[in-house]
């Protein structure tokens, strides 16, 4: 309850402060019903989830707010389902601007920006609460930020949730469970790294083929965020889900950088205020809808299981330091340090309240 209460809170917050931002100085496009410029400019969106994702969901939200603080001057089209491609190839249209944004997942945006190579080091993040309260902290602002170097404008985080582990073989009860598991995960090297520290033989596949490769035994186990697990129908050929909070995997927005300097510097304050909005609603989705999937899940017959603290911590003795050593030899141990400290920083704060 307390959770709802604070996730309302924040969401009519966020849109208080979106709605006053949403005119200029002299009344601004909302007042006055005419575009700041006379001109109309269209945003399309791609995202590799179904129209009902929390992200997706949040990009709906995103849509109306920016029409209607622009007055339609700014028409936002949400692509969902893939229709542009995966996450790799809508992000190589963004950079390459013949798309002016995107959602991914945070290995999909190393690519292009390397400082979000820390978000793959896994077991930071024990809650929710925690991983939000770092990402809108200093420390998402300067991952955002950062993918200017890089000819893009980071606007928001879409949430996507903690990556979860379901398997066709047994449930994840110890360290044992994973010796010699096939399991499916993206095509990162971080992350492919941990598993097999913890003893898995990680088999990349690509999203969209996810389904298939489990039901043709190419990979028994895959990693997900619950919201996935019901979106691709993963149940079908899954029969446990174990709740390992392995790794929390927000999605960025990401827009190229030079569509969003040609807008009108109002037009920019409403994107950006409604990118923001539609970030608190897809994580307040997320938030209030797991408990429901996990419930729909057990009645299609996965058996669902949480993972013991000792052995969360078991796990993380073993994936952490792998994952590190790859990814200070990307970007560099300081900047490793730096956002680890930072984060133990920021949770240090939380925990006085």
């Amino acid at each position: 309850m307390k959770k709802t209460v604070a996730l309302l809170l924040a969401l009519v917050m966020v849109f208080a402060l979106c709605a006053c931002g949403g005119g200029n100085e002299n009344g601004g496009s909302s007042d006055n019903n005419v575009p700041v410029d006379g001109k109309t400019y269209t945003i399309k969106i791609a995202c590799e989830n179904s129209d009902s994702y929390p992200a997706t969901l949040g990009l709906y939200a995103m849509e109306k707010y920016v029409e209607s603080h622009t007055n339609g001057a700014v028409q936002v089209e949400v692509c969902a389902s893939g229709q542009l491609g995966g996450e790799e190839d809508t992000l190589e249209q963004v950079s390459q601007g013949t798309l002016e944004m995107a959602v991914a997942s945070f290995a999909p945006v190393v690519s292009y920006v390397p400082a979000f190579e820390v978000m793959d080091i896994p077991f930071v993040y024990n809650s929710y609460e925690e991983a939000w309260l770092v990402l809108d902290s200093y420390v998402g602002t300067d991952l955002l930020d950062a993918m200017e170097e890089y000819g893009l404008k980071g606007l928001a985080f879409m949430e996507n949730g903690f990556r979860q582990v379901t398997s066709s073989q047994g449930a994840i009860q110890s360290m044992d469970s994973f010796s010699g598991l096939k399991i499916r995960t993206m095509q990162n090297n971080n992350h492919m790294a941990f598993f097999q520290a913890m003893g898995a033989n990680p088999t990349p596949v690509p999203f969209s083929e996810l389904y298939m490769a489990l039901s043709q035994k190419i990979a028994d186990a895959q990693e997900n965020p619950i919201a996935n697990v019901t979106d691709k129908k993963l149940y079908e050929v899954q029969g446990y889900l174990s709740l390992t909070n392995h790794i929390y995997d927000a999605m960025p927005l990401v827009c190229n950088l030079k569509f969003f300097q040609s807008l009108p510097t109002e037009y920019q304050k409403v994107v950006t205020a409604g990118a923001i909005y539609g970030q608190e609603v897809s994580r307040f989705i997320n938030a209030e809808r797991e408990g429901l999937i996990l419930a729909d899940l057990e009645k299609q017959g996965m058996k669902i299981n949480e993972v013991s603290a000792d052995v969360r911590a078991q796990m993380a003795e073993a994936a952490q330091p792998a994952a590190i050593e790859l990814i200070a030899g990307d970007i560099g141990q300081e900047a490793v340090d730096a956002y680890l400290a930072s984060v133990e920083e920021i949770l240090a704060q939380i925990a006085k309240f």
